[in-house]
């Protein structure tokens, strides 16, 4: 039944995200010397740390998430039924969830590939990271991220997203869930889910 929280669970960290929760995620804010915006002489520092690699075009993944994970990559997570696209609050996304236990004799992982169109980039999650549980850096395939959830507790329970910095206004993300305890990373829930957003970092590299 664990699977039933993959939606509920996946909204909370994209509300969390999303751009509503800041009117310029990312962006500097000039103040008046009394910490209200205004037409003042200071700006904020940045707070995320800057890109070591190459931005990554992911143009042609938008109109396609899907694509973001190629079949033998998502076949490492185990069956998983047809892929599921969605353009949802925090960009295009394309999800995969397991078979039928009744068929694999397991409740599975879930994954969610997805490229974070809305959030102002790496920096606008760092400028909102005090409203998440669980707050950690990570870096994947050369760029930087973090791992970021509602649920402190989380990634000791099936459950991590990771965000990753792939140029300034575009975060590779993927959301994981081990459903099933039996499953030998369901407590390091956070290296499968850098693993997959690896896996799709090395898939924009190889577009160009």
């Amino acid at each position: 039944m664990r699977r039933f929280l993959l939606v509920p669970a996946m909204c909370a960290v994209a509300a969390l995200t999303a751009s509503c929760a800041n009117p310029s995620p990312g962006a500097p804010t000039t103040t008046d010397g009394t910490g209200a915006p205004g037409s003042g002489t200071t700006q904020t520092s940045r707070l995320s740390p800057p890109l070591a690699e190459p931005p990554l075009d992911t143009t042609s993944f938008e109109k396609d998430p899907c694509t973001l994970l190629r079949p033998d990559q998502v076949k490492q997570f185990g069956e998983s039924e047809p892929p599921k696209p969605k353009n949802g609050l925090t960009g295009p996304s394309c999800t995969w969830d397991p078979e039928s236990v009744l068929k694999t004799g397991t409740l599975g992982i879930s994954v969610t590939a997805e490229i974070n169109t809305k959030s102002g980039g790496l920096e606008g999650i760092y400028q909102r990271r005090d409203k998440f549980g669980l707050f950690e850096k990570t870096e994947v395939g050369g760029y930087p991220g973090v791992h970021a959830l509602d649920d402190k507790g989380g990634p000791a329970n099936g459950k991590c997203t990771s965000l990753i910095g792939i140029s300034e206004d575009r975060l590779v993300v993927t959301y994981v869930f081990i459903n099933d305890k039996k499953i030998s990373e369901y407590t390091t829930a956070c290296r499968v889910s850098d693993r997959a957003a690896g896996m799709v970092i090395e898939n924009l590299k190889g577009a160009k």
